[in-house]
C-alpha cells in the first residue's frame, strides 16, 4: 500500500522558514522540537538575519538551504506565506507544512490567499498540510515538526485532527497518563491535504493499529466514505464531527428534507464506511485506547470485578446500553473465586470483594475470569481507599491482563495517585478509565468493531428493471416548462420507468375530465388538489379518498377546484389548478420512503413511518445511496414501522421484501439520476405478504443539474 503522505514523515532534510531564536515564538518551538525529539535528517533554520540556532547553521533563503531537503516547514505571517511556498517550489522542496493562520478562516480574503497556495502548489507539483495547523509528529520515524509542549511516546493510535488546540491538548493528556500513538496529522484548513488523505496516509502505516479524527469538514464528503471503507476491515477508525447540529437543514419542500441534517448524513456515511462515530473527545480518546490496546471480544458477556458495589451496579447499566451484558457465572467458576477472594465475596456477577481486597486477590480473581469460558470480556472497578493505593490494584491486573486474548479494561476513580496507576495500567496494555461509564463505552467499541470487521458490506448490485431515459425525458420536458417540482403524474411515471409500483393516474383540468378520468383508472378512486404553492394537500382539505363513483368524483372536484376551463380553488385562488385522480391502493400500513441529495456526501436514502404524522414522530433512519439488500433490510429493522411490518397484536406481517425492494429502486434512481434533488413516496402503502407496496404519492423535485 503506498502512502501518499510518506515524504512528510520520512523527508530527506527539513527546512524551517521563519526559525526564530526567541522562546515565546511558535516557530522556536518547531525548531526546538524537530532538533530534540530524534528527528535523523539535517535541518535546515531559515531566517534573512542569518547566524545560528541551536547550534545550527541558519540560512537567508530557502534557496541557499543545500540538499538534500525536501520537506519545508513554513512559519510565516499569512502575507508572506504564498511567497515562500513559490520559493520551496523554485528550490525542488515538494512538500510543505504551513503554520500560519490567516487564511480561509478569516473569510473572503483568506480563502483567496489558500487559493494562491493551492495554485503555486498545482505549478511546482507540490502537496502541503494547513494552513492555520499545528503540523505533524509520527513517533518511529521519529519526527516532530510541530510547537506543542509534548511529543507522545510510541503506540499504535494514529490521529488526525483540524484542531490544532484539540491536538496540543490530546498529547498533553497523553503523555501525562502514558499513552502512545503512531502518526500526529494536525490538518488545520486542509486547502490541499484533507482527511481523506490522512485517513490513506494512516491505512498504509504499518504502526497504527487505531485511527482516530477530530473533523469539522469534509472537502469531498464522498471520498472520505471511500478511503474510510477502505481503512475499517483493517484498522478501526473513531469520528468526531463537530458542527453536526448546525441547522444545515433547508427549508425545503419534501419531508426528507425536513428531517435530514447534518447529523442524519453524517451518520450515514460513517455507516457506510463501517466507521466509529463518537459524540465527545473524551469517548474519542477512550474509544481509541480500548482498540489500539485490546484485542475485540468473541462475544457479548462481560464479567465485573469490583471492590465497590455502586460503581459496579453503574457500570452494569453502562454496559446494557453498550449492547453487552453480565456473563453469568458458572458454579465452577464462583467456587474458584471463592477460594481466593476476601471472605464475603459476592461471587456472581458483578464479583464484589467488598472494601478491602489486596491486589494478589484482583490479580488471582482476572485470572480465574479470563479462563471461564462463560466470560468474553472484564471489567475491573477499583475505588481507592485507605488499604490499597491504586497503583498497587494497576501493577498486578497489568500482569494478569499481560498476553489475554480476552479485552481487559480498568475502571480507577479518583484524585491522588491515578495518573500513576494509568501509566502502569497503558504499559500492559490495559486501557484505563475514571468512571465505569466510560470503560463501558470502551468495550462497546471493542464489540461494535468485532461486528463491523466479520460483517464485510457487498457492493450493491444495480437493480433491474429500469428505464432511465425514460426518466430522463419526463424529468427534461419539466425542466424545459419551467418546473422545479414534477407534477404528481410525471413523478409517477418517473417511479414505474424505475420499478416502482404505481396505481393507474392521470391530471384533470376540469370536473368532467376528473370524471371520465375516474372511470378509465377505475373506483374507487382518491382524489388530489394539484396548485401552485400547495405542498402538503391534506392541509388545505385538498385530499377526497374512496370515491366509488362520477357523482362522488364532480362533488369532490368542484369543492376543489371552479367549474370553468382556466381552474382555480373554490375561494378564488390563483391559476392553473389541477386534480390528480388515482385509483385507490389497496389497505396496508403507511411508510415513507424518501431521499436527498447532501451536499457532502452524494445521495441519501431515507425510510420511516409515513403519513401526515412522519415530522412529528421522526421514526426515520437514512443511508448513503446506492442501496445493497443487507443494508435495506437493516433499515427497515431499526425503526418502528419495521417492527410494525414483522406483525404485532394479531396483525398479519407486511410484506418487507416489497420495502426492500422500494428502498433498492428509489436508492438506484438518485445514484443515476443527478437531476433529481430530493424525492419522496409518503405514503408508501404495504400490505400483507405477498401483496406489494404501492407509492400513492410521488414527489419530486429537480436539483437544475443536467448530464
Amino acid at each position: 500500500m503506498i502512502d501518499p503522505l510518506h515524504i512528510f514523515f520520512h523527508p530527506r532534510g527539513v527546512a524551517v522558514i521563519g526559525a526564530s531564536s526567541n522562546p515565546t515564538k511558535l516557530s522556536y518551538g518547531v525548531l526546538h522540537n524537530l532538533a530534540s525529539h530524534g528527528y535523523p535528517g539535517p535541518i535546515y533554520p531559515v531566517n534573512p538575519k542569518g547566524g545560528e540556532m541551536m547550534g545550527l547553521k541558519v540560512y537567508p533563503a530557502v534557496a541557499e538551504v543545500p540538499g538534500p531537503v525536501e520537506l519545508a516547514v513554513i512559519v510565516l505571517s499569512a502575507d508572506r506565506a504564498v511567497r515562500a511556498l513559490e520559493e520551496c517550489g523554485q528550490r525542488s522542496i515538494r512538500a510543505a507544512v504551513i503554520i500560519a493562520s490567516g487564511f480561509g478562516e478569516l473569510g473572503a480574503g483568506g480563502r483567496e490567499r489558500e487559493a494562491q497556495l493551492r495554485e503555486v502548489a498545482r505549478q511546482y507539483g507540490m502537496r502541503f498540510i494547513g494552513p492555520n495547523c499545528v503540523g505533524v509528529i509520527d513517533t518511529y520515524a521519529p519526527i516532530d515538526t510541530t510547537f506543542v509542549r509534548t511529543m507522545p511516546k510510541q503506540g499504535g493510535i494514529g490521529f488526525v485532527s483540524h484542531s490544532g488546540a484539540v491536538c496540543g491538548g490530546t498529547m498533553d493528556w497523553a503523555s501525562a497518563v502514558g499513552v502512545g500513538f503512531s502518526r500526529i496529522i494536525s490538518l488545520g484548513n486542509q486547502a490541499d491535504v484533507d482527511v481523506a488523505d490522512a485517513l490513506e496516509s494512516l491505512a498504509a502505516d504499518p504502526h497504527t493499529r487505531v485511527v482516530a479524527a477530530y473533523i469539522e469538514g469534509l472537502p469531498d464528503g464522498r471520498r472520505f466514505v471511500e478511503e474510510a471503507a477502505r481503512l475499517t476491515p483493517h484498522k478501526p477508525l473513531v469520528v468526531l464531527k463537530a458542527g453536526r447540529t448546525i441547522s444545515g437543514m433547508r427549508a425545503v419542500a419534501s419531508h426528507t428534507g425536513a428531517l435530514a441534517g447534518a447529523d442524519r448524513a453524517f451518520q450515514a456515511a460513517c455507516r457506510k464506511a463501517r466507521a466509529l462515530p463518537v459524540e465527545t473527545l473524551e469517548e474519542l480518546v477512550d474509544a481509541a485506547i480500548a482498540l489500539a490496546y485490546r484485542e475485540v471480544p468473541s462475544g457479548p458477556r462481560v464479567a465485573v470485578l469490583t471492590n465497590a458495589g455502586g460503581p459496579a451496579a453503574v457500570g452494569a447499566d453502562a454496559l446494557d446500553r453498550q449492547g453487552l451484558r453480565l456473563a453469568d457465572l458458572s458454579e465452577e467458576t464462583q467456587a474458584r473465586l471463592g477460594e481466593v477472594c476476601p471472605p464475603g465475596t459476592m461471587t456472581g456477577n458483578p464479583v464484589d470483594m467488598l472494601g478491602g481486597p489486596h491486589p494478589d486477590q484482583y490479580a488471582e480473581a482476572l485470572g480465574i475470569l479470563l479462563d471461564a469460558p462463560e466470560v468474553d470480556a472484564v471489567m475491573v472497578v477499583f475505588v481507592p481507599q485507605a488499604i490499597t493505593p491504586p497503583a498497587e490494584v494497576a501493577e498486578p491486573v497489568g500482569q494478569a491482563a499481560d498476553g489475554a486474548c480476552k479485552p481487559v479494561l480498568c475502571c480507577i476513580s479518583g484524585g491522588g495517585g491515578i495518573r500513576a496507576a494509568a501509566r502502569t495500567l497503558h504499559a500492559h496494555s490495559v486501557p484505563h478509565y475514571l468512571t465505569p461509564a466510560r470503560a463501558a463505552l470502551g468495550l462497546g467499541v471493542l464489540w461494535r468493531y468485532a461486528w463491523v470487521r466479520t460483517r464485510p458490506v457487498p457492493e450493491p448490485e444495480p437493480v433491474a428493471r429500469v428505464d432511465r431515459e425514460r426518466a430522463l425525458a419526463l424529468m427534461r420536458a419539466a425542466q424545459a416548462a419551467g418546473e422545479q417540482v414534477l407534477d404528481p403524474q410525471a413523478g409517477a411515471e418517473v417511479a414505474q420507468a424505475y420499478g416502482l409500483q404505481v396505481p393507474p393516474s392521470g391530471l384533470a383540468a376540469t370536473v368532467e375530465e376528473a370524471a371520465a378520468l375516474a372511470e378509465r383508472v377505475g373506483y374507487p378512486v382518491a382524489l388530489k388538489l394539484v396548485a401552485p404553492g400547495v405542498v402538503h394537500k391534506a392541509d388545505v382539505g385538498g385530499v377526497a379518498l374512496g370515491l366509488e363513483d362520477a357523482g362522488a368524483v364532480r362533488t369532490a372536484s368542484a369543492q376543489a377546484v371552479g367549474p370553468g376551463p382556466a381552474l382555480s380553488l373554490s375561494k378564488g385562488g390563483a391559476e392553473g389548478e389541477r386534480v390528480f385522480v388515482q385509483r385507490m391502493a389497496p389497505k396496508g400500513l403507511e411508510v415513507i420512503v424518501g431521499a436527498q441529495r447532501d451536499a457532502q456526501f452524494g445521495p441519501l436514502v431515507m425510510f420511516g413511518l409515513g403519513g401526515v404524522t412522519v415530522e412529528v414522530l421522526r421514526d426515520v433512519t437514512f443511508r448513503l445511496a446506492p442501496l445493497g439488500e443487507a443494508e435495506a433490510r437493516g433499515m427497515v429493522a431499526e425503526t418502528a414501522a419495521g417492527r410494525l411490518l414483522v406483525g404485532v397484536r394479531g396483525q398479519p406481517p407486511g410484506d418487507v421484501d416489497a420495502v426492500v425492494e422500494a428502498l433498492r429502486r428509489v436508492a438506484q434512481l438518485m445514484a443515476d439520476l443527478p437531476e433529481v434533488a430530493e424525492v419522496d413516496l409518503n405514503p408508501l402503502i404495504v400490505g400483507s405478504v405477498g401483496e406489494g407496496a404501492w407509492a400513492v404519492d410521488v414527489r419530486i423535485v429537480l436539483s437544475g443539474k443536467h448530464q
